[in-house]
């Protein structure tokens, strides 16, 4: 089982994200996150396997989340 964590700051994107993702059995969604920051947070909380991370979001952007990641890093 992958464990992911979905991360967009658009509500749409991360339902059609969702949606893609249920055909696969061995997918979990581990959660989700609207910003860097939130992204930064539950990264350390859930622990996720990889990240489907959007590059253009306010403030802290997905390139900068990806900068960040504590060890062991989950795939990006």
């Amino acid at each position: 089982m992958i464990r992911v964590l979905i991360v967009d700051d658009e509500a749409p994107a991360r339902a059609r994200l969702r949606q893609m993702l249920a055909n696969h059995a061995d997918v979990e969604i581990a959660g989700e996150a609207e910003t860097g920051v939130q992204a930064m947070e539950r990264v350390a909380e859930l622990k996720p396997d990889a990240i489907l991370l959007d590059i253009q979001m306010p403030g802290c952007s997905g390139i900068d989340v990806a900068a960040c990641l504590p060890e062991p890093r989950p795939h990006v």
